[in-house]
């Protein structure tokens, strides 16, 4: 189990320029704007991260942050998700 204090201190690190390059890491082609397509069909990108790190799909209407995005489109836990981000963080 990830302790709160350990969740909190990783959320407090999270930043719209690490989000991007966790984005890009992931697989996203994401620009210097931070948009990108999250779905392979779209034309032209329908996602984007803010200077805060969170991500808003404008095709859906999602909003959350790159937890919540692991978690949503890529099916994984909390958890797992949780160990994904702290890696790419070198935690």
């Amino acid at each position: 189990m990830i302790s709160q204090h350990r969740i909190t201190d990783l959320k407090l690190k999270l930043n719209g320029e690490n989000v991007r390059q966790i984005i890009h890491y992931i697989g996203y082609q994401i620009n210097r704007n931070g948009k990108f397509k999250l779905r392979q069909e779209e034309r032209t990108a329908s996602a984007s991260v803010d200077k805060n790190g969170k991500i808003t799909d404008f095709g859906s209407g999602w909003r959350g942050d790159i937890f919540d995005l692991i978690q949503e489109y890529h099916e994984l836990s909390f958890p797992e998700a949780f160990e994904y981000v702290s890696e790419c963080l070198g935690e």
